[in-house]
């Protein structure tokens, strides 16, 4: 019996390494294709939080860091208090971006409040699921041990 690899059908698409993090800075991943994918999931792991975490998902219609517009009417935003100490995952059906309008793009954006100083460590990361072609890439991984 064959067991499909968790590499083969999930790709990491992006991250946002926060470290040090001051308040009332915007950290984003730049805009990720996801025209190859069903579904994506956002991973935000506050590490050391001082500041609420206002997560914010756009959608763009090219890789350009042009224009970007919220998602779903901002329905996807999280804010991450100080006292979360465990991962929030958003869930994201590629059916939900504006694809008539152009829209095949997403970026995660994470401001820091100006809650508690500043001296934020965060992890953001957005992974592709459910592929329209496998084995998907995995040259944004330094490696994968079976």
């Amino acid at each position: 019996m064959y067991t499909e690899r968790f590499t083969e059908q999930a790709e990491l698409l992006g991250t946002i390494y926060g470290l040090g993090v001051a308040a009332n800075t915007a950290s984003d991943t730049g805009n990720m294709l996801l025209g190859n994918f069903n579904r994506a999931v956002i991973i935000i792991h506050p590490m050391d939080v001082n500041d609420a975490l206002d997560v914010d998902i756009e959608e763009a219609t090219t890789t350009a860091s042009g224009t970007r517009t919220q998602m779903d009417s901002g329905n996807k935003d999280i804010t991450v208090a100080t006292a979360d100490t465990t991962p929030s995952v958003i869930e994201i059906k590629t059916s939900e971006l504006d694809v008539n309008n152009g829209y095949k793009y997403l970026n995660v954006e994470v401001t820091t409040a100006d809650t508690g100083g500043g001296g934020n460590d965060f992890l953001v990361e957005v992974w592709g699921l459910e592929p329209r072609n496998k084995p998907v890439s995995t040259t944004s991984l330094d490696s994968v041990t079976d």
